[in-house]
């Protein structure tokens, strides 16, 4: 996953997922893209849910970066051991975005996918923590990712993991540390649950961000 969309004001996010403390939240977002800052919520130190700024990709040791992580392998990386026990966090989202070859176009169209009957949803996220060498507390974190099913697997392979409001609670629960506990919800959606359309594929350039990310284009008027 390459780009994800959260079209929700500040306090739908702090209603929907019972968030104690707002540090730092950006809603209203069009075209997130790897590298930057994102909202993501945790459950702090002091054991209250809080939602704060976090950069788009870990540095592991092991790779240039780190995006989205394998929902199947995950547990395999030594490197995500320690954030699997105590340092899981959701992801705020609306829709995120894919790329389909169709029709006669030259380039593959950009897709918007969102989840069926949920206009906001979180997906499964794991964060790492620093102080800089100015002192300043920093975050970044990864999305699990799991392969897709049906037709959309053809042009979609891998998807995040959505989580359901039971799962969020589990997710975020701080006596949970075995990674064991929460893995029954590293499951993709069902097909039926997703709905995918076509949009602008100014949403190829990261740097690109409006409304029109996320409006439904009729593919016969382009």
């Amino acid at each position: 996953m390459e780009r994800f969309a959260l079209r929700s004001d500040v306090t739908d996010i702090v209603d929907q997922f019972n968030v104690w403390k707002v540090k730092n939240c950006m809603a209203n977002r069009f075209n997130i893209a790897p590298r930057q800052a994102v909202s993501i919520i945790m459950t702090d130190r002091l054991r209250q849910r809080s939602i704060d700024a976090a950069r788009w990709g870990l540095y592991p040791f092991w790779a240039k970066e780190s995006v989205n992580a394998d929902g199947e392998r995950v547990e395999s990386k030594r490197y995500f051991y320690r954030m699997l026990k105590s340092q899981r966090c959701i992801v705020p989202c609306t829709g995120f975005f894919g790329w389909k070859q169709d029709g006669i176009e030259r380039d593959p169209r950009a897709m918007h996918i969102v989840v069926d009957r949920q206009p906001l949803f979180g997906m499964a996220g794991i964060y790492d923590i620093w102080v800089n060498p100015q002192g300043v507390e920093e975050r970044a974190f990864t999305i699990l990712t799991v392969p897709a099913s049906g037709p959309m697997a053809a042009w979609q392979p891998r998807l995040p993991v959505v989580l359901d409001a039971e799962a969020v609670e589990v997710w975020l629960n701080p006596d949970i540390t075995d990674f064991a506990q929460v893995r029954t919800y590293v499951q993709p959606l069902e097909p039926f649950q997703l709905r995918s359309y076509p949009v602008t594929n100014a949403v190829n350039d990261e740097g690109y961000e409006a409304p029109d990310c996320t409006l439904e284009l009729n593919l016969g008027t382009i």
